[in-house]
């Protein structure tokens, strides 16, 4: 007769199995490092012909239900300033047009935890790093990440941005600011080709997805639980 704590082994088992398992992607728009040639986003209230405010972020959609791990921006220079990160939803009501208008939700998430700056002397930028977020985000959902900053001396920082007419990797959906016009909102600069992309790197984690084994394992499983179950029915009968 097979023992209570055995069976309760197989069924932990099992339902290790049939959590599958789960990969990391990295999604980049600088796989050779940071560019520090024009065009810049002015991070601060320095002169700036776009007018970017301080809050100057990356918007984005992922394809699957996944876990956003780490978000790096990229500044030029050394830069060694306090920056918080945040997270929001981007409105689902606009379709981020050229110069449209757009809302954020609530923050999903404002952290400077693990906040890593990291000097590149060789190319001359700095990697503006947040490490350990484990944010749940919607496959098909637009974000927003973006920065913030109480420091006083983040006044003209210059975040490194492309050109791009289409972000390759499929994360990015375009750069976008807080309008400093009165009563505006998040806007996204438009250069004739595409949208302006910050330069970024994210990785996720993909939810966990059973593997096809694990769906035959889980019911022999079953099989096994009920045999045992109908044999000590039996017994006691």
């Amino acid at each position: 007769m097979i023992s209570s704590a055995l069976k309760l082994k197989v069924v932990a088992g099992l339902l290790l199995a049939f959590a599958g398992t789960a990969s990391a992607t990295t999604y980049t728009n600088v796989p050779a490092g940071a560019t520090t040639g024009l065009p810049f986003a002015y991070f601060g209230n320095a002169a700036n012909p776009s007018g970017d405010s301080p809050m100057v972020g990356q918007v984005f959609s992922l394809t699957e239900n996944s876990l956003l791990s780490s978000f790096s921006f990229y500044a030029v220079g050394n830069t060694a300033a306090s920056f918080q990160l945040n997270v929001a939803q981007w409105n689902p009501a606009t379709n981020a047009q050229n110069q449209a208008f757009n809302t954020v939700g609530s923050n999903l998430l404002t952290t400077t935890f693990n906040a890593v700056d990291t000097y590149n002397a060789a190319g001359g930028y700095t990697t503006l790093s947040f490490e350990n977020l484990a944010l749940s985000l919607n496959a098909g959902t637009k974000y927003i990440a973006y920065l913030t900053s109480s420091d006083a001396s983040v006044t003209g920082i210059q975040l490194s941005r492309t050109q791009t007419a289409a972000d390759t990797t499929g994360f990015g959906l375009g750069h976008a600011y807080a309008s400093t016009i009165p009563g505006q909102g998040w806007q996204l600069p438009f250069n004739g080709n595409g949208f302006l992309s910050l330069q970024y790197t994210a990785v996720t984690t993909a939810a966990a997805v059973p593997e096809p084994e694990s769906y035959a394992l889980m019911l022999g499983g079953l099989v096994l639980v009920g045999a045992v179950a109908k044999r000590r029915q039996n017994k006691q009968a």
